[in-house]
């Protein structure tokens, strides 16, 4: 079977952006059809009840196929659809999102596209290795150097190709193990972290000067030290080598204070969006005690400290909560406390008495510990922010026990990928007290 070639029908697309096809009863994953579109198929490898392929020709193409203007975008793992139409990438995550929750009885509301799905990303970071910048071929740790990004700030990308040939004219690349850059586009401040394996790093504050003369907008340039053998990019050793160890971004006229290790929302337009939704959705107001887990910098606790009476945000990362209080003090907001703690667990004593709890997790979801401490609390609404929607229906599976939800509201955080972010309410299901029966 493997190696050769069948003529296959897309039907769906999975979870990761890659076709599902059919031939003659056979399960095979495509990389880059679209549902409709018929190839012939070489298969690449095999598993028990399914198959990989690659597409060999393509027999009848989607009137949503594009072509791309990212040479490197097959070869790239950033844009899972550069070769899907923008509106109908938005369809095709709602199919997703539907089969996703399939088993609930909520709806999927249509996904709110951005306004500007190109050069939207206020972060990035790229590995070097081998005298080659760029970013990692798909399912593999192999170098895609590029020279136009069409996700990431354009700034960003005339940044990195600048440093490209800096760093190698100066023979110094071996020193770096990833560049990575900040782009608070509310302030047009700039930030670089260059992760190095030593800290002395010849010529460094010749690339410095030649850096921040061509971009006067670069505000902090930070060396993270790094000599670990794994795949995590940020070691704990940092040296600010030019600047401050911040920059500051305005959105919706708040003030926030970013570090080089701040989880902060990559899509600027999208996050206010997503913000507005989430106070719309708890309709809070000036008397709502509010609860903000996992809230990082505190981005989402200073949008809604505005409409409520007070907010107390919660995180693990001790440089956010440290960044969280400073942005609080910098817009004068005094109705809002940050604590250091795990949101996952032991929150009792935090939900008792509050209105309304916001949840933001990582990927990997709530916690069973924190699910059953909502579940036992008396908190009236909660507003479920997921970056997954796998582990947003495993949890609303187990939430529904005592809240009740009617709607997922999608936000296409992440054009041309496979990404979603999704915002839910749930709301506490009123029972009968035993006495009264």
């Amino acid at each position: 079977m493997k190696n050769d070639i069948v003529r296959a029908k897309c039907v769906d697309m999975s979870v990761d952006g890659q076709g599902i096809c059919k031939a003659d009863g056979l399960v095979i994953f495509v990389k880059g059809i679209i549902v409709d579109e018929i190839a012939d198929v070489k298969i690449i490898s095999e598993k028990k009840n399914l198959c990989y392929g690659i597409i060999d020709k393509l027999i009848e193409k989607s009137p949503y196929r594009r072509e791309s203007e990212c040479r490197i975008s097959y070869k790239c793992g950033g844009c899972d659809w550069r070769y899907i139409d923008y509106d109908y990438q938005l369809v095709l995550k709602k199919k997703t999102l539907d089969n996703t929750f399939r088993g609930l009885d909520v709806k999927v509301s249509d996904v709110v596209k951005c306004a500007d799905p190109f050069h939207y990303r206020n972060k990035v970071q790229v590995p070097f290795r081998n005298h080659l910048l760029g970013f990692y071929r798909k399912y593999s740790n192999d170098i895609v150097e590029f020279d136009d990004c069409y996700i990431e700030s354009k700034e960003a990308n005339d940044i990195i190709l600048d440093l490209r040939k800096l760093l190698v004219d100066k023979k110094i690349d071996g020193y770096f193990r990833h560049i990575l850059i900040k782009h608070a586009f509310g302030s047009n401040e700039i930030m670089l972290g260059f992760i190095v394996r030593d800290l002395a790093v010849p010529h460094i504050e010749e690339i410095t000067d030649c850096l921040v003369k061509k971009y006067p907008n670069i505000k902090s340039i930070i060396l993270n030290l790094n000599t670990r053998d794994d795949n995590v990019i940020l070691g704990n050793d940092e040296k600010v080598i030019y600047g401050k160890d911040y920059i500051m971004d305005i959105y919706d006229g708040i003030k926030a204070k970013i570090s080089l290790k701040s989880f902060y929302q990559v899509n600027h337009e999208m996050m206010v969006k997503l913000y507005s939704k989430i106070k719309d959705l708890a309709n809070i107001n000036e008397d709502d005690e509010v609860l903000d887990l996992y809230c990082g910098i505190g981005t989402i606790g200073m949008f809604l400290c505005r409409y409520c009476k007070h907010v107390t945000g919660v995180e693990i990362v001790e440089s956010a909560i440290i960044n969280a209080k400073e942005n609080a003090k910098i817009n004068g907001f005094s109705n809002i406390d940050f604590v250091l703690g795990d949101a996952s667990k032991n929150m009792s004593e935090y939900l008792r008495n509050k209105d309304v709890v916001v949840v933001d997790p990582p990927r990997k979801g709530l916690g069973s510990k924190l699910v059953n401490e909502l579940l036992a609390s008396d908190v009236k609404k909660i507003v479920y922010v997921s970056c997954n929607p796998a582990t947003l229906a495993r949890d609303l599976d187990l939430l529904k026990e005592k809240y009740s939800f009617d709607t997922i509201y999608p936000y296409d955080m992440f054009p041309y990928t496979t990404h979603v972010e999704s915002v839910c309410l749930l709301t506490k299901v009123k029972t009968r007290d035993k006495s009264t029966r």
